[in-house]
């Protein structure tokens, strides 16, 4: 049930980062109604199901019949597998407390949002070896906005709770250090995620130091950021490990193949996504067998 939710909500979704990426890359505003690339004309309400409106008007436009790109398709539906994968991964009941029905909601858009702007900068970077400023700068102060709405819920939560109860009253402050304690923990996560993201963010821009521009650019310093906020520690880490690994075997292909040669530069963005979303979907098992192959 929720795995199919999911997908719905992301090809909706996936429709939306097809029109972010294509705009960023044409420099156009991202107001505005959709319109067809050929002709120009506006799209009525009824050409815009996704997945769907492709497969009845067979990749044609409905009004100048020219032929669309299967773009539209791969994108819609990617991103609904991604979010419906993601949906079905933060399965729960509602039988469960309130308190965890909506921090769990929370931290699903929140997740659902960094996977709808890792496809974007994914396309963007893909087709142009471009990071718009306009998608990962907003991105940013939003991850940071949603961490700092998702932990102060947490703490206030816990002190509504505590002061529901006599034995509860006497666990706050004046009487015991148990709320403080408790409130540092749940807080810790939050302080990791922006100092890792800084982290991230400043070895990139080393990077770009070190090689004057030819290793890394100023769109994956803010990626990384964004990714380092997003992910927190460990996991973004991780994330930057499983990038120059996946990159490192795919630039040896091209250069195996004569597709690249040394020097050449290939985007990094899109292997600093796949890293993200693996880790987003499968980060406690890979770190679990990391553990387990160092011991």
């Amino acid at each position: 049930m929720w795995g199919s939710a999911g997908f719905l909500i992301g090809i909706v979704l996936g429709s939306l980062v097809k029109v972010l990426a294509d705009r960023s890359l044409s420099n156009k505003s991202f107001w505005g109604r959709s319109y067809c690339p050929k002709c120009q004309h506006k799209l009525a309400w009824y050409d815009l199901f996704p997945i769907l409106s492709f497969i009845l008007l067979k990749g044609k436009c409905r009004y100048c019949k020219d032929k669309l790109e299967i773009e539209y398709l791969i994108v819609e539906t990617v991103t609904g597998v991604l979010v419906g994968f993601l949906f079905w991964q933060s399965f729960f009941s509602f039988s469960i407390p309130q308190f965890q029905i909506l921090s769990a909601l929370m931290e699903l858009a929140f997740k659902t949002f960094f996977v709808v702007v890792l496809v974007v900068l994914f396309l963007t970077d893909l087709k142009k070896m471009f990071i718009p400023d306009r998608i990962v700068i907003p991105s940013i102060i939003i991850g940071i906005v949603g961490l700092t709405v998702i932990t102060l819920y947490k703490i206030v939560y816990l002190y509504n709770y505590l002061s529901g109860s006599v034995v509860g009253r006497l666990l706050l402050p004046p009487h015991n250090t148990y709320f403080q304690r408790h409130a540092l923990a749940i807080a810790q996560p939050f302080f990791l995620s922006l100092l890792t993201g800084v982290l991230i963010g400043g070895f990139f821009w080393g990077l770009i130091i070190i090689t004057r521009g030819k290793g890394m650019g100023g769109g994956d310093v803010k990626l990384g950021a964004f990714i380092g906020i997003m992910l927190g520690f460990p996991q973004a880490l991780f994330a930057l490990m499983l990038a120059f690994f996946t990159g490192a075997i795919f630039g040896l292909g091209l250069i195996i193949t004569g597709k690249k040669h040394f020097g050449q530069a290939i985007p990094f963005g899109p292997f600093l996504v796949l890293g993200s979303l693996m880790m987003l979907f499968w980060g406690n098992l890979i770190i679990d067998w990391y553990l387990k192959l160092g011991s």
